[in-house]
C-alpha cells in the first residue's frame, strides 16, 4: 500500500491547521481584498473602505495573506503577488476565482461532516436571500468547473481518437469545456451539452465567451429521467457519476449505450478508486464530499464502472489515467455484424 499522507505526529498537526490558509485565501476572494489591489497597492485604509469591511479585519486579513505570500507588504502598504496577479482576480489570465468561491461553499458542508455520517445525509444549505436555493453558488460552481477544466479538457481530447468522431454529447456538461476541447483539435465535430435549464443559461454564455456558437448546441433535460436522442459517435460524462447511486450509474450506461452509433464510444470521466476504495487519497477524500453535498454520490472503483457499462452492453473496455488528477474508462457499443 502506498505511504498515507499522516504517519507521524507532526503530519497530523499540520494536517489540523490546513484549514486555516485555505481559510484566508477563501476569505481574501471572496471579500475582493484582491480585486481592490489589482490596479495599484493600497494601504489597510483604503482596502477597508473598498471592500467595505473593518479596519481590524481588515488589517489581520492583510497581514496574513501577506504572510502566506499571496500580497507583498512595504511600510504600510499592500500589493499583490505574482501568484496572485495570476490567479486571484476576475480578469487574471489564469484566474481561479470561481475555483475559490466554489471551494469555500464547499468547506461550509464539511464542517458538519459528523451530522452527513450520522444520517447519510447531505448538510443542508443555507438558503439564499428569498429562500430559495442560491443561485451564485451554482454559479459559482458551474464557472469552477471551466476553471478546472483548462488543461484537463486539452488533456483528455488528446488521449482520445477523435479522427472519426462527427457528433458528440456532453452529458451533464456544465460550462462544455470538455467539448470545446475536443472541437479544438477536430473542428468537423458538433456537439451538444446536456444538462438543467439553470446550468445551460450559464452554458450558452461560456458557448459564445469562446466563439464556439457554430459548432456547439445546448440541450436542456434532466439527464437521469430524459432521452438523449440517437445518432452519436461520442457520448461524454465528465464528473457527473460520482454524484449518483450505482443503480442511476446503470440507467445512464444504458442511456448512453442506446444513443450512440454502432462503434461509438462512451467515455468516462471521474475520480475512480481501487477495489479497496482507499486508493487514490484524493478519490477517498472526494466521496466524502459526495457524503456532505449529495443525497446518494460516492468516488467508485473501476471494477464498478467497469460492470456498469458491461451490464448496458458495451465491451472492450478500456481505462487510462490522465495525469494530474483525471481517470478515464472508455466503452464501445459494438458493431453488428451481418450473419
Amino acid at each position: 500500500m502506498a505511504r498515507t499522507e499522516i504517519e507521524t505526529r507532526g503530519e497530523l498537526e499540520k494536517a489540523l491547521r490546513g484549514y486555516r490558509q485555505a481559510n484566508v485565501l477563501c476569505a481574501g476572494v471572496e471579500l475582493g481584498v484582491f480585486e481592490a489591489l489589482a490596479n495599484k497597492p493600497l494601504d489597510t485604509a483604503g482596502v477597508a473602505r473598498k471592500i467595505k469591511a473593518s479596519r481590524r479585519g481588515t488589517e489581520i486579513l492583510l497581514n496574513a495573506l501577506a504572510a502566506v505570500g499571496l500580497l507583498r507588504k512595504s511600510g504600510e502598504t499592500f500589493r499583490l503577488a505574482s501568484v496572485a496577479e495570476r490567479h486571484l482576480t476576475a480578469d487574471a489570465p489564469e484566474s481561479l476565482v470561481y475555483s475559490i468561491k466554489h471551494s469555500a461553499n464547499v468547506q461550509r458542508s464539511w464542517i458538519d461532516l459528523p451530522f452527513s455520517v450520522r444520517t447519510g445525509e447531505p448538510v443542508p444549505r443555507k438558503p439564499g436571500k428569498d429562500g430559495k436555493p442560491d443561485p451564485e453558488r451554482h454559479r459559482s460552481f458551474i464557472l469552477a468547473m471551466h476553471d478546472g477544466a483548462r488543461g484537463a479538457a486539452d488533456d483528455l481530447a488528446a488521449a482520445l481518437d477523435l479522427s472519426r468522431v462527427s457528433r458528440v454529447l456532453d452529458v451533464g456538461g456544465g460550462p462544455g469545456s470538455f467539448l470545446f476541447a475536443m472541437i479544438r483539435k477536430n473542428p468537423k465535430i458538433q456537439g451538444a451539452v446536456f444538462d438543467l435549464p439553470n446550468t445551460i443559461r450559464i452554458t450558452r454564455e461560456v458557448i459564445a465567451a469562446n466563439g464556439m456558437e457554430a459548432s456547439v448546441g445546448t440541450i436542456e433535460g434532466d439527464f437521469l429521467a430524459d432521452d438523449f436522442g440517437d445518432g452519436y459517435d461520442l457520448i461524454l460524462m465528465s464528473s457527473i457519476i460520482h454524484i449518483n447511486s450505482p443503480a442511476e450509474n446503470k440507467k445512464l450506461a444504458r442511456k448512453a449505450f442506446k444513443a450512440l452509433n454502432p462503434g461509438g464510444r462512451l467515455v468516462i470521466r471521474d475520480h475512480m478508486l481501487e477495489d479497496s476504495k482507499t486508493e487514490p487519497l484524493d478519490g477517498a477524500l472526494f466521496s466524502v464530499n459526495m457524503l456532505v453535498n449529495t443525497s446518494r454520490g460516492a468516488s467508485y472503483s473501476k471494477s464498478e464502472i467497469r460492470s456498469w457499462l458491461a451490464a448496458a452492453g458495451f465491451t472492450g473496455m478500456k481505462y487510462t489515467d490522465v495525469p494530474p488528477r483525471s481517470a478515464v474508462m472508455v466503452g464501445k457499443k459494438p458493431i453488428k455484424k451481418n450473419n
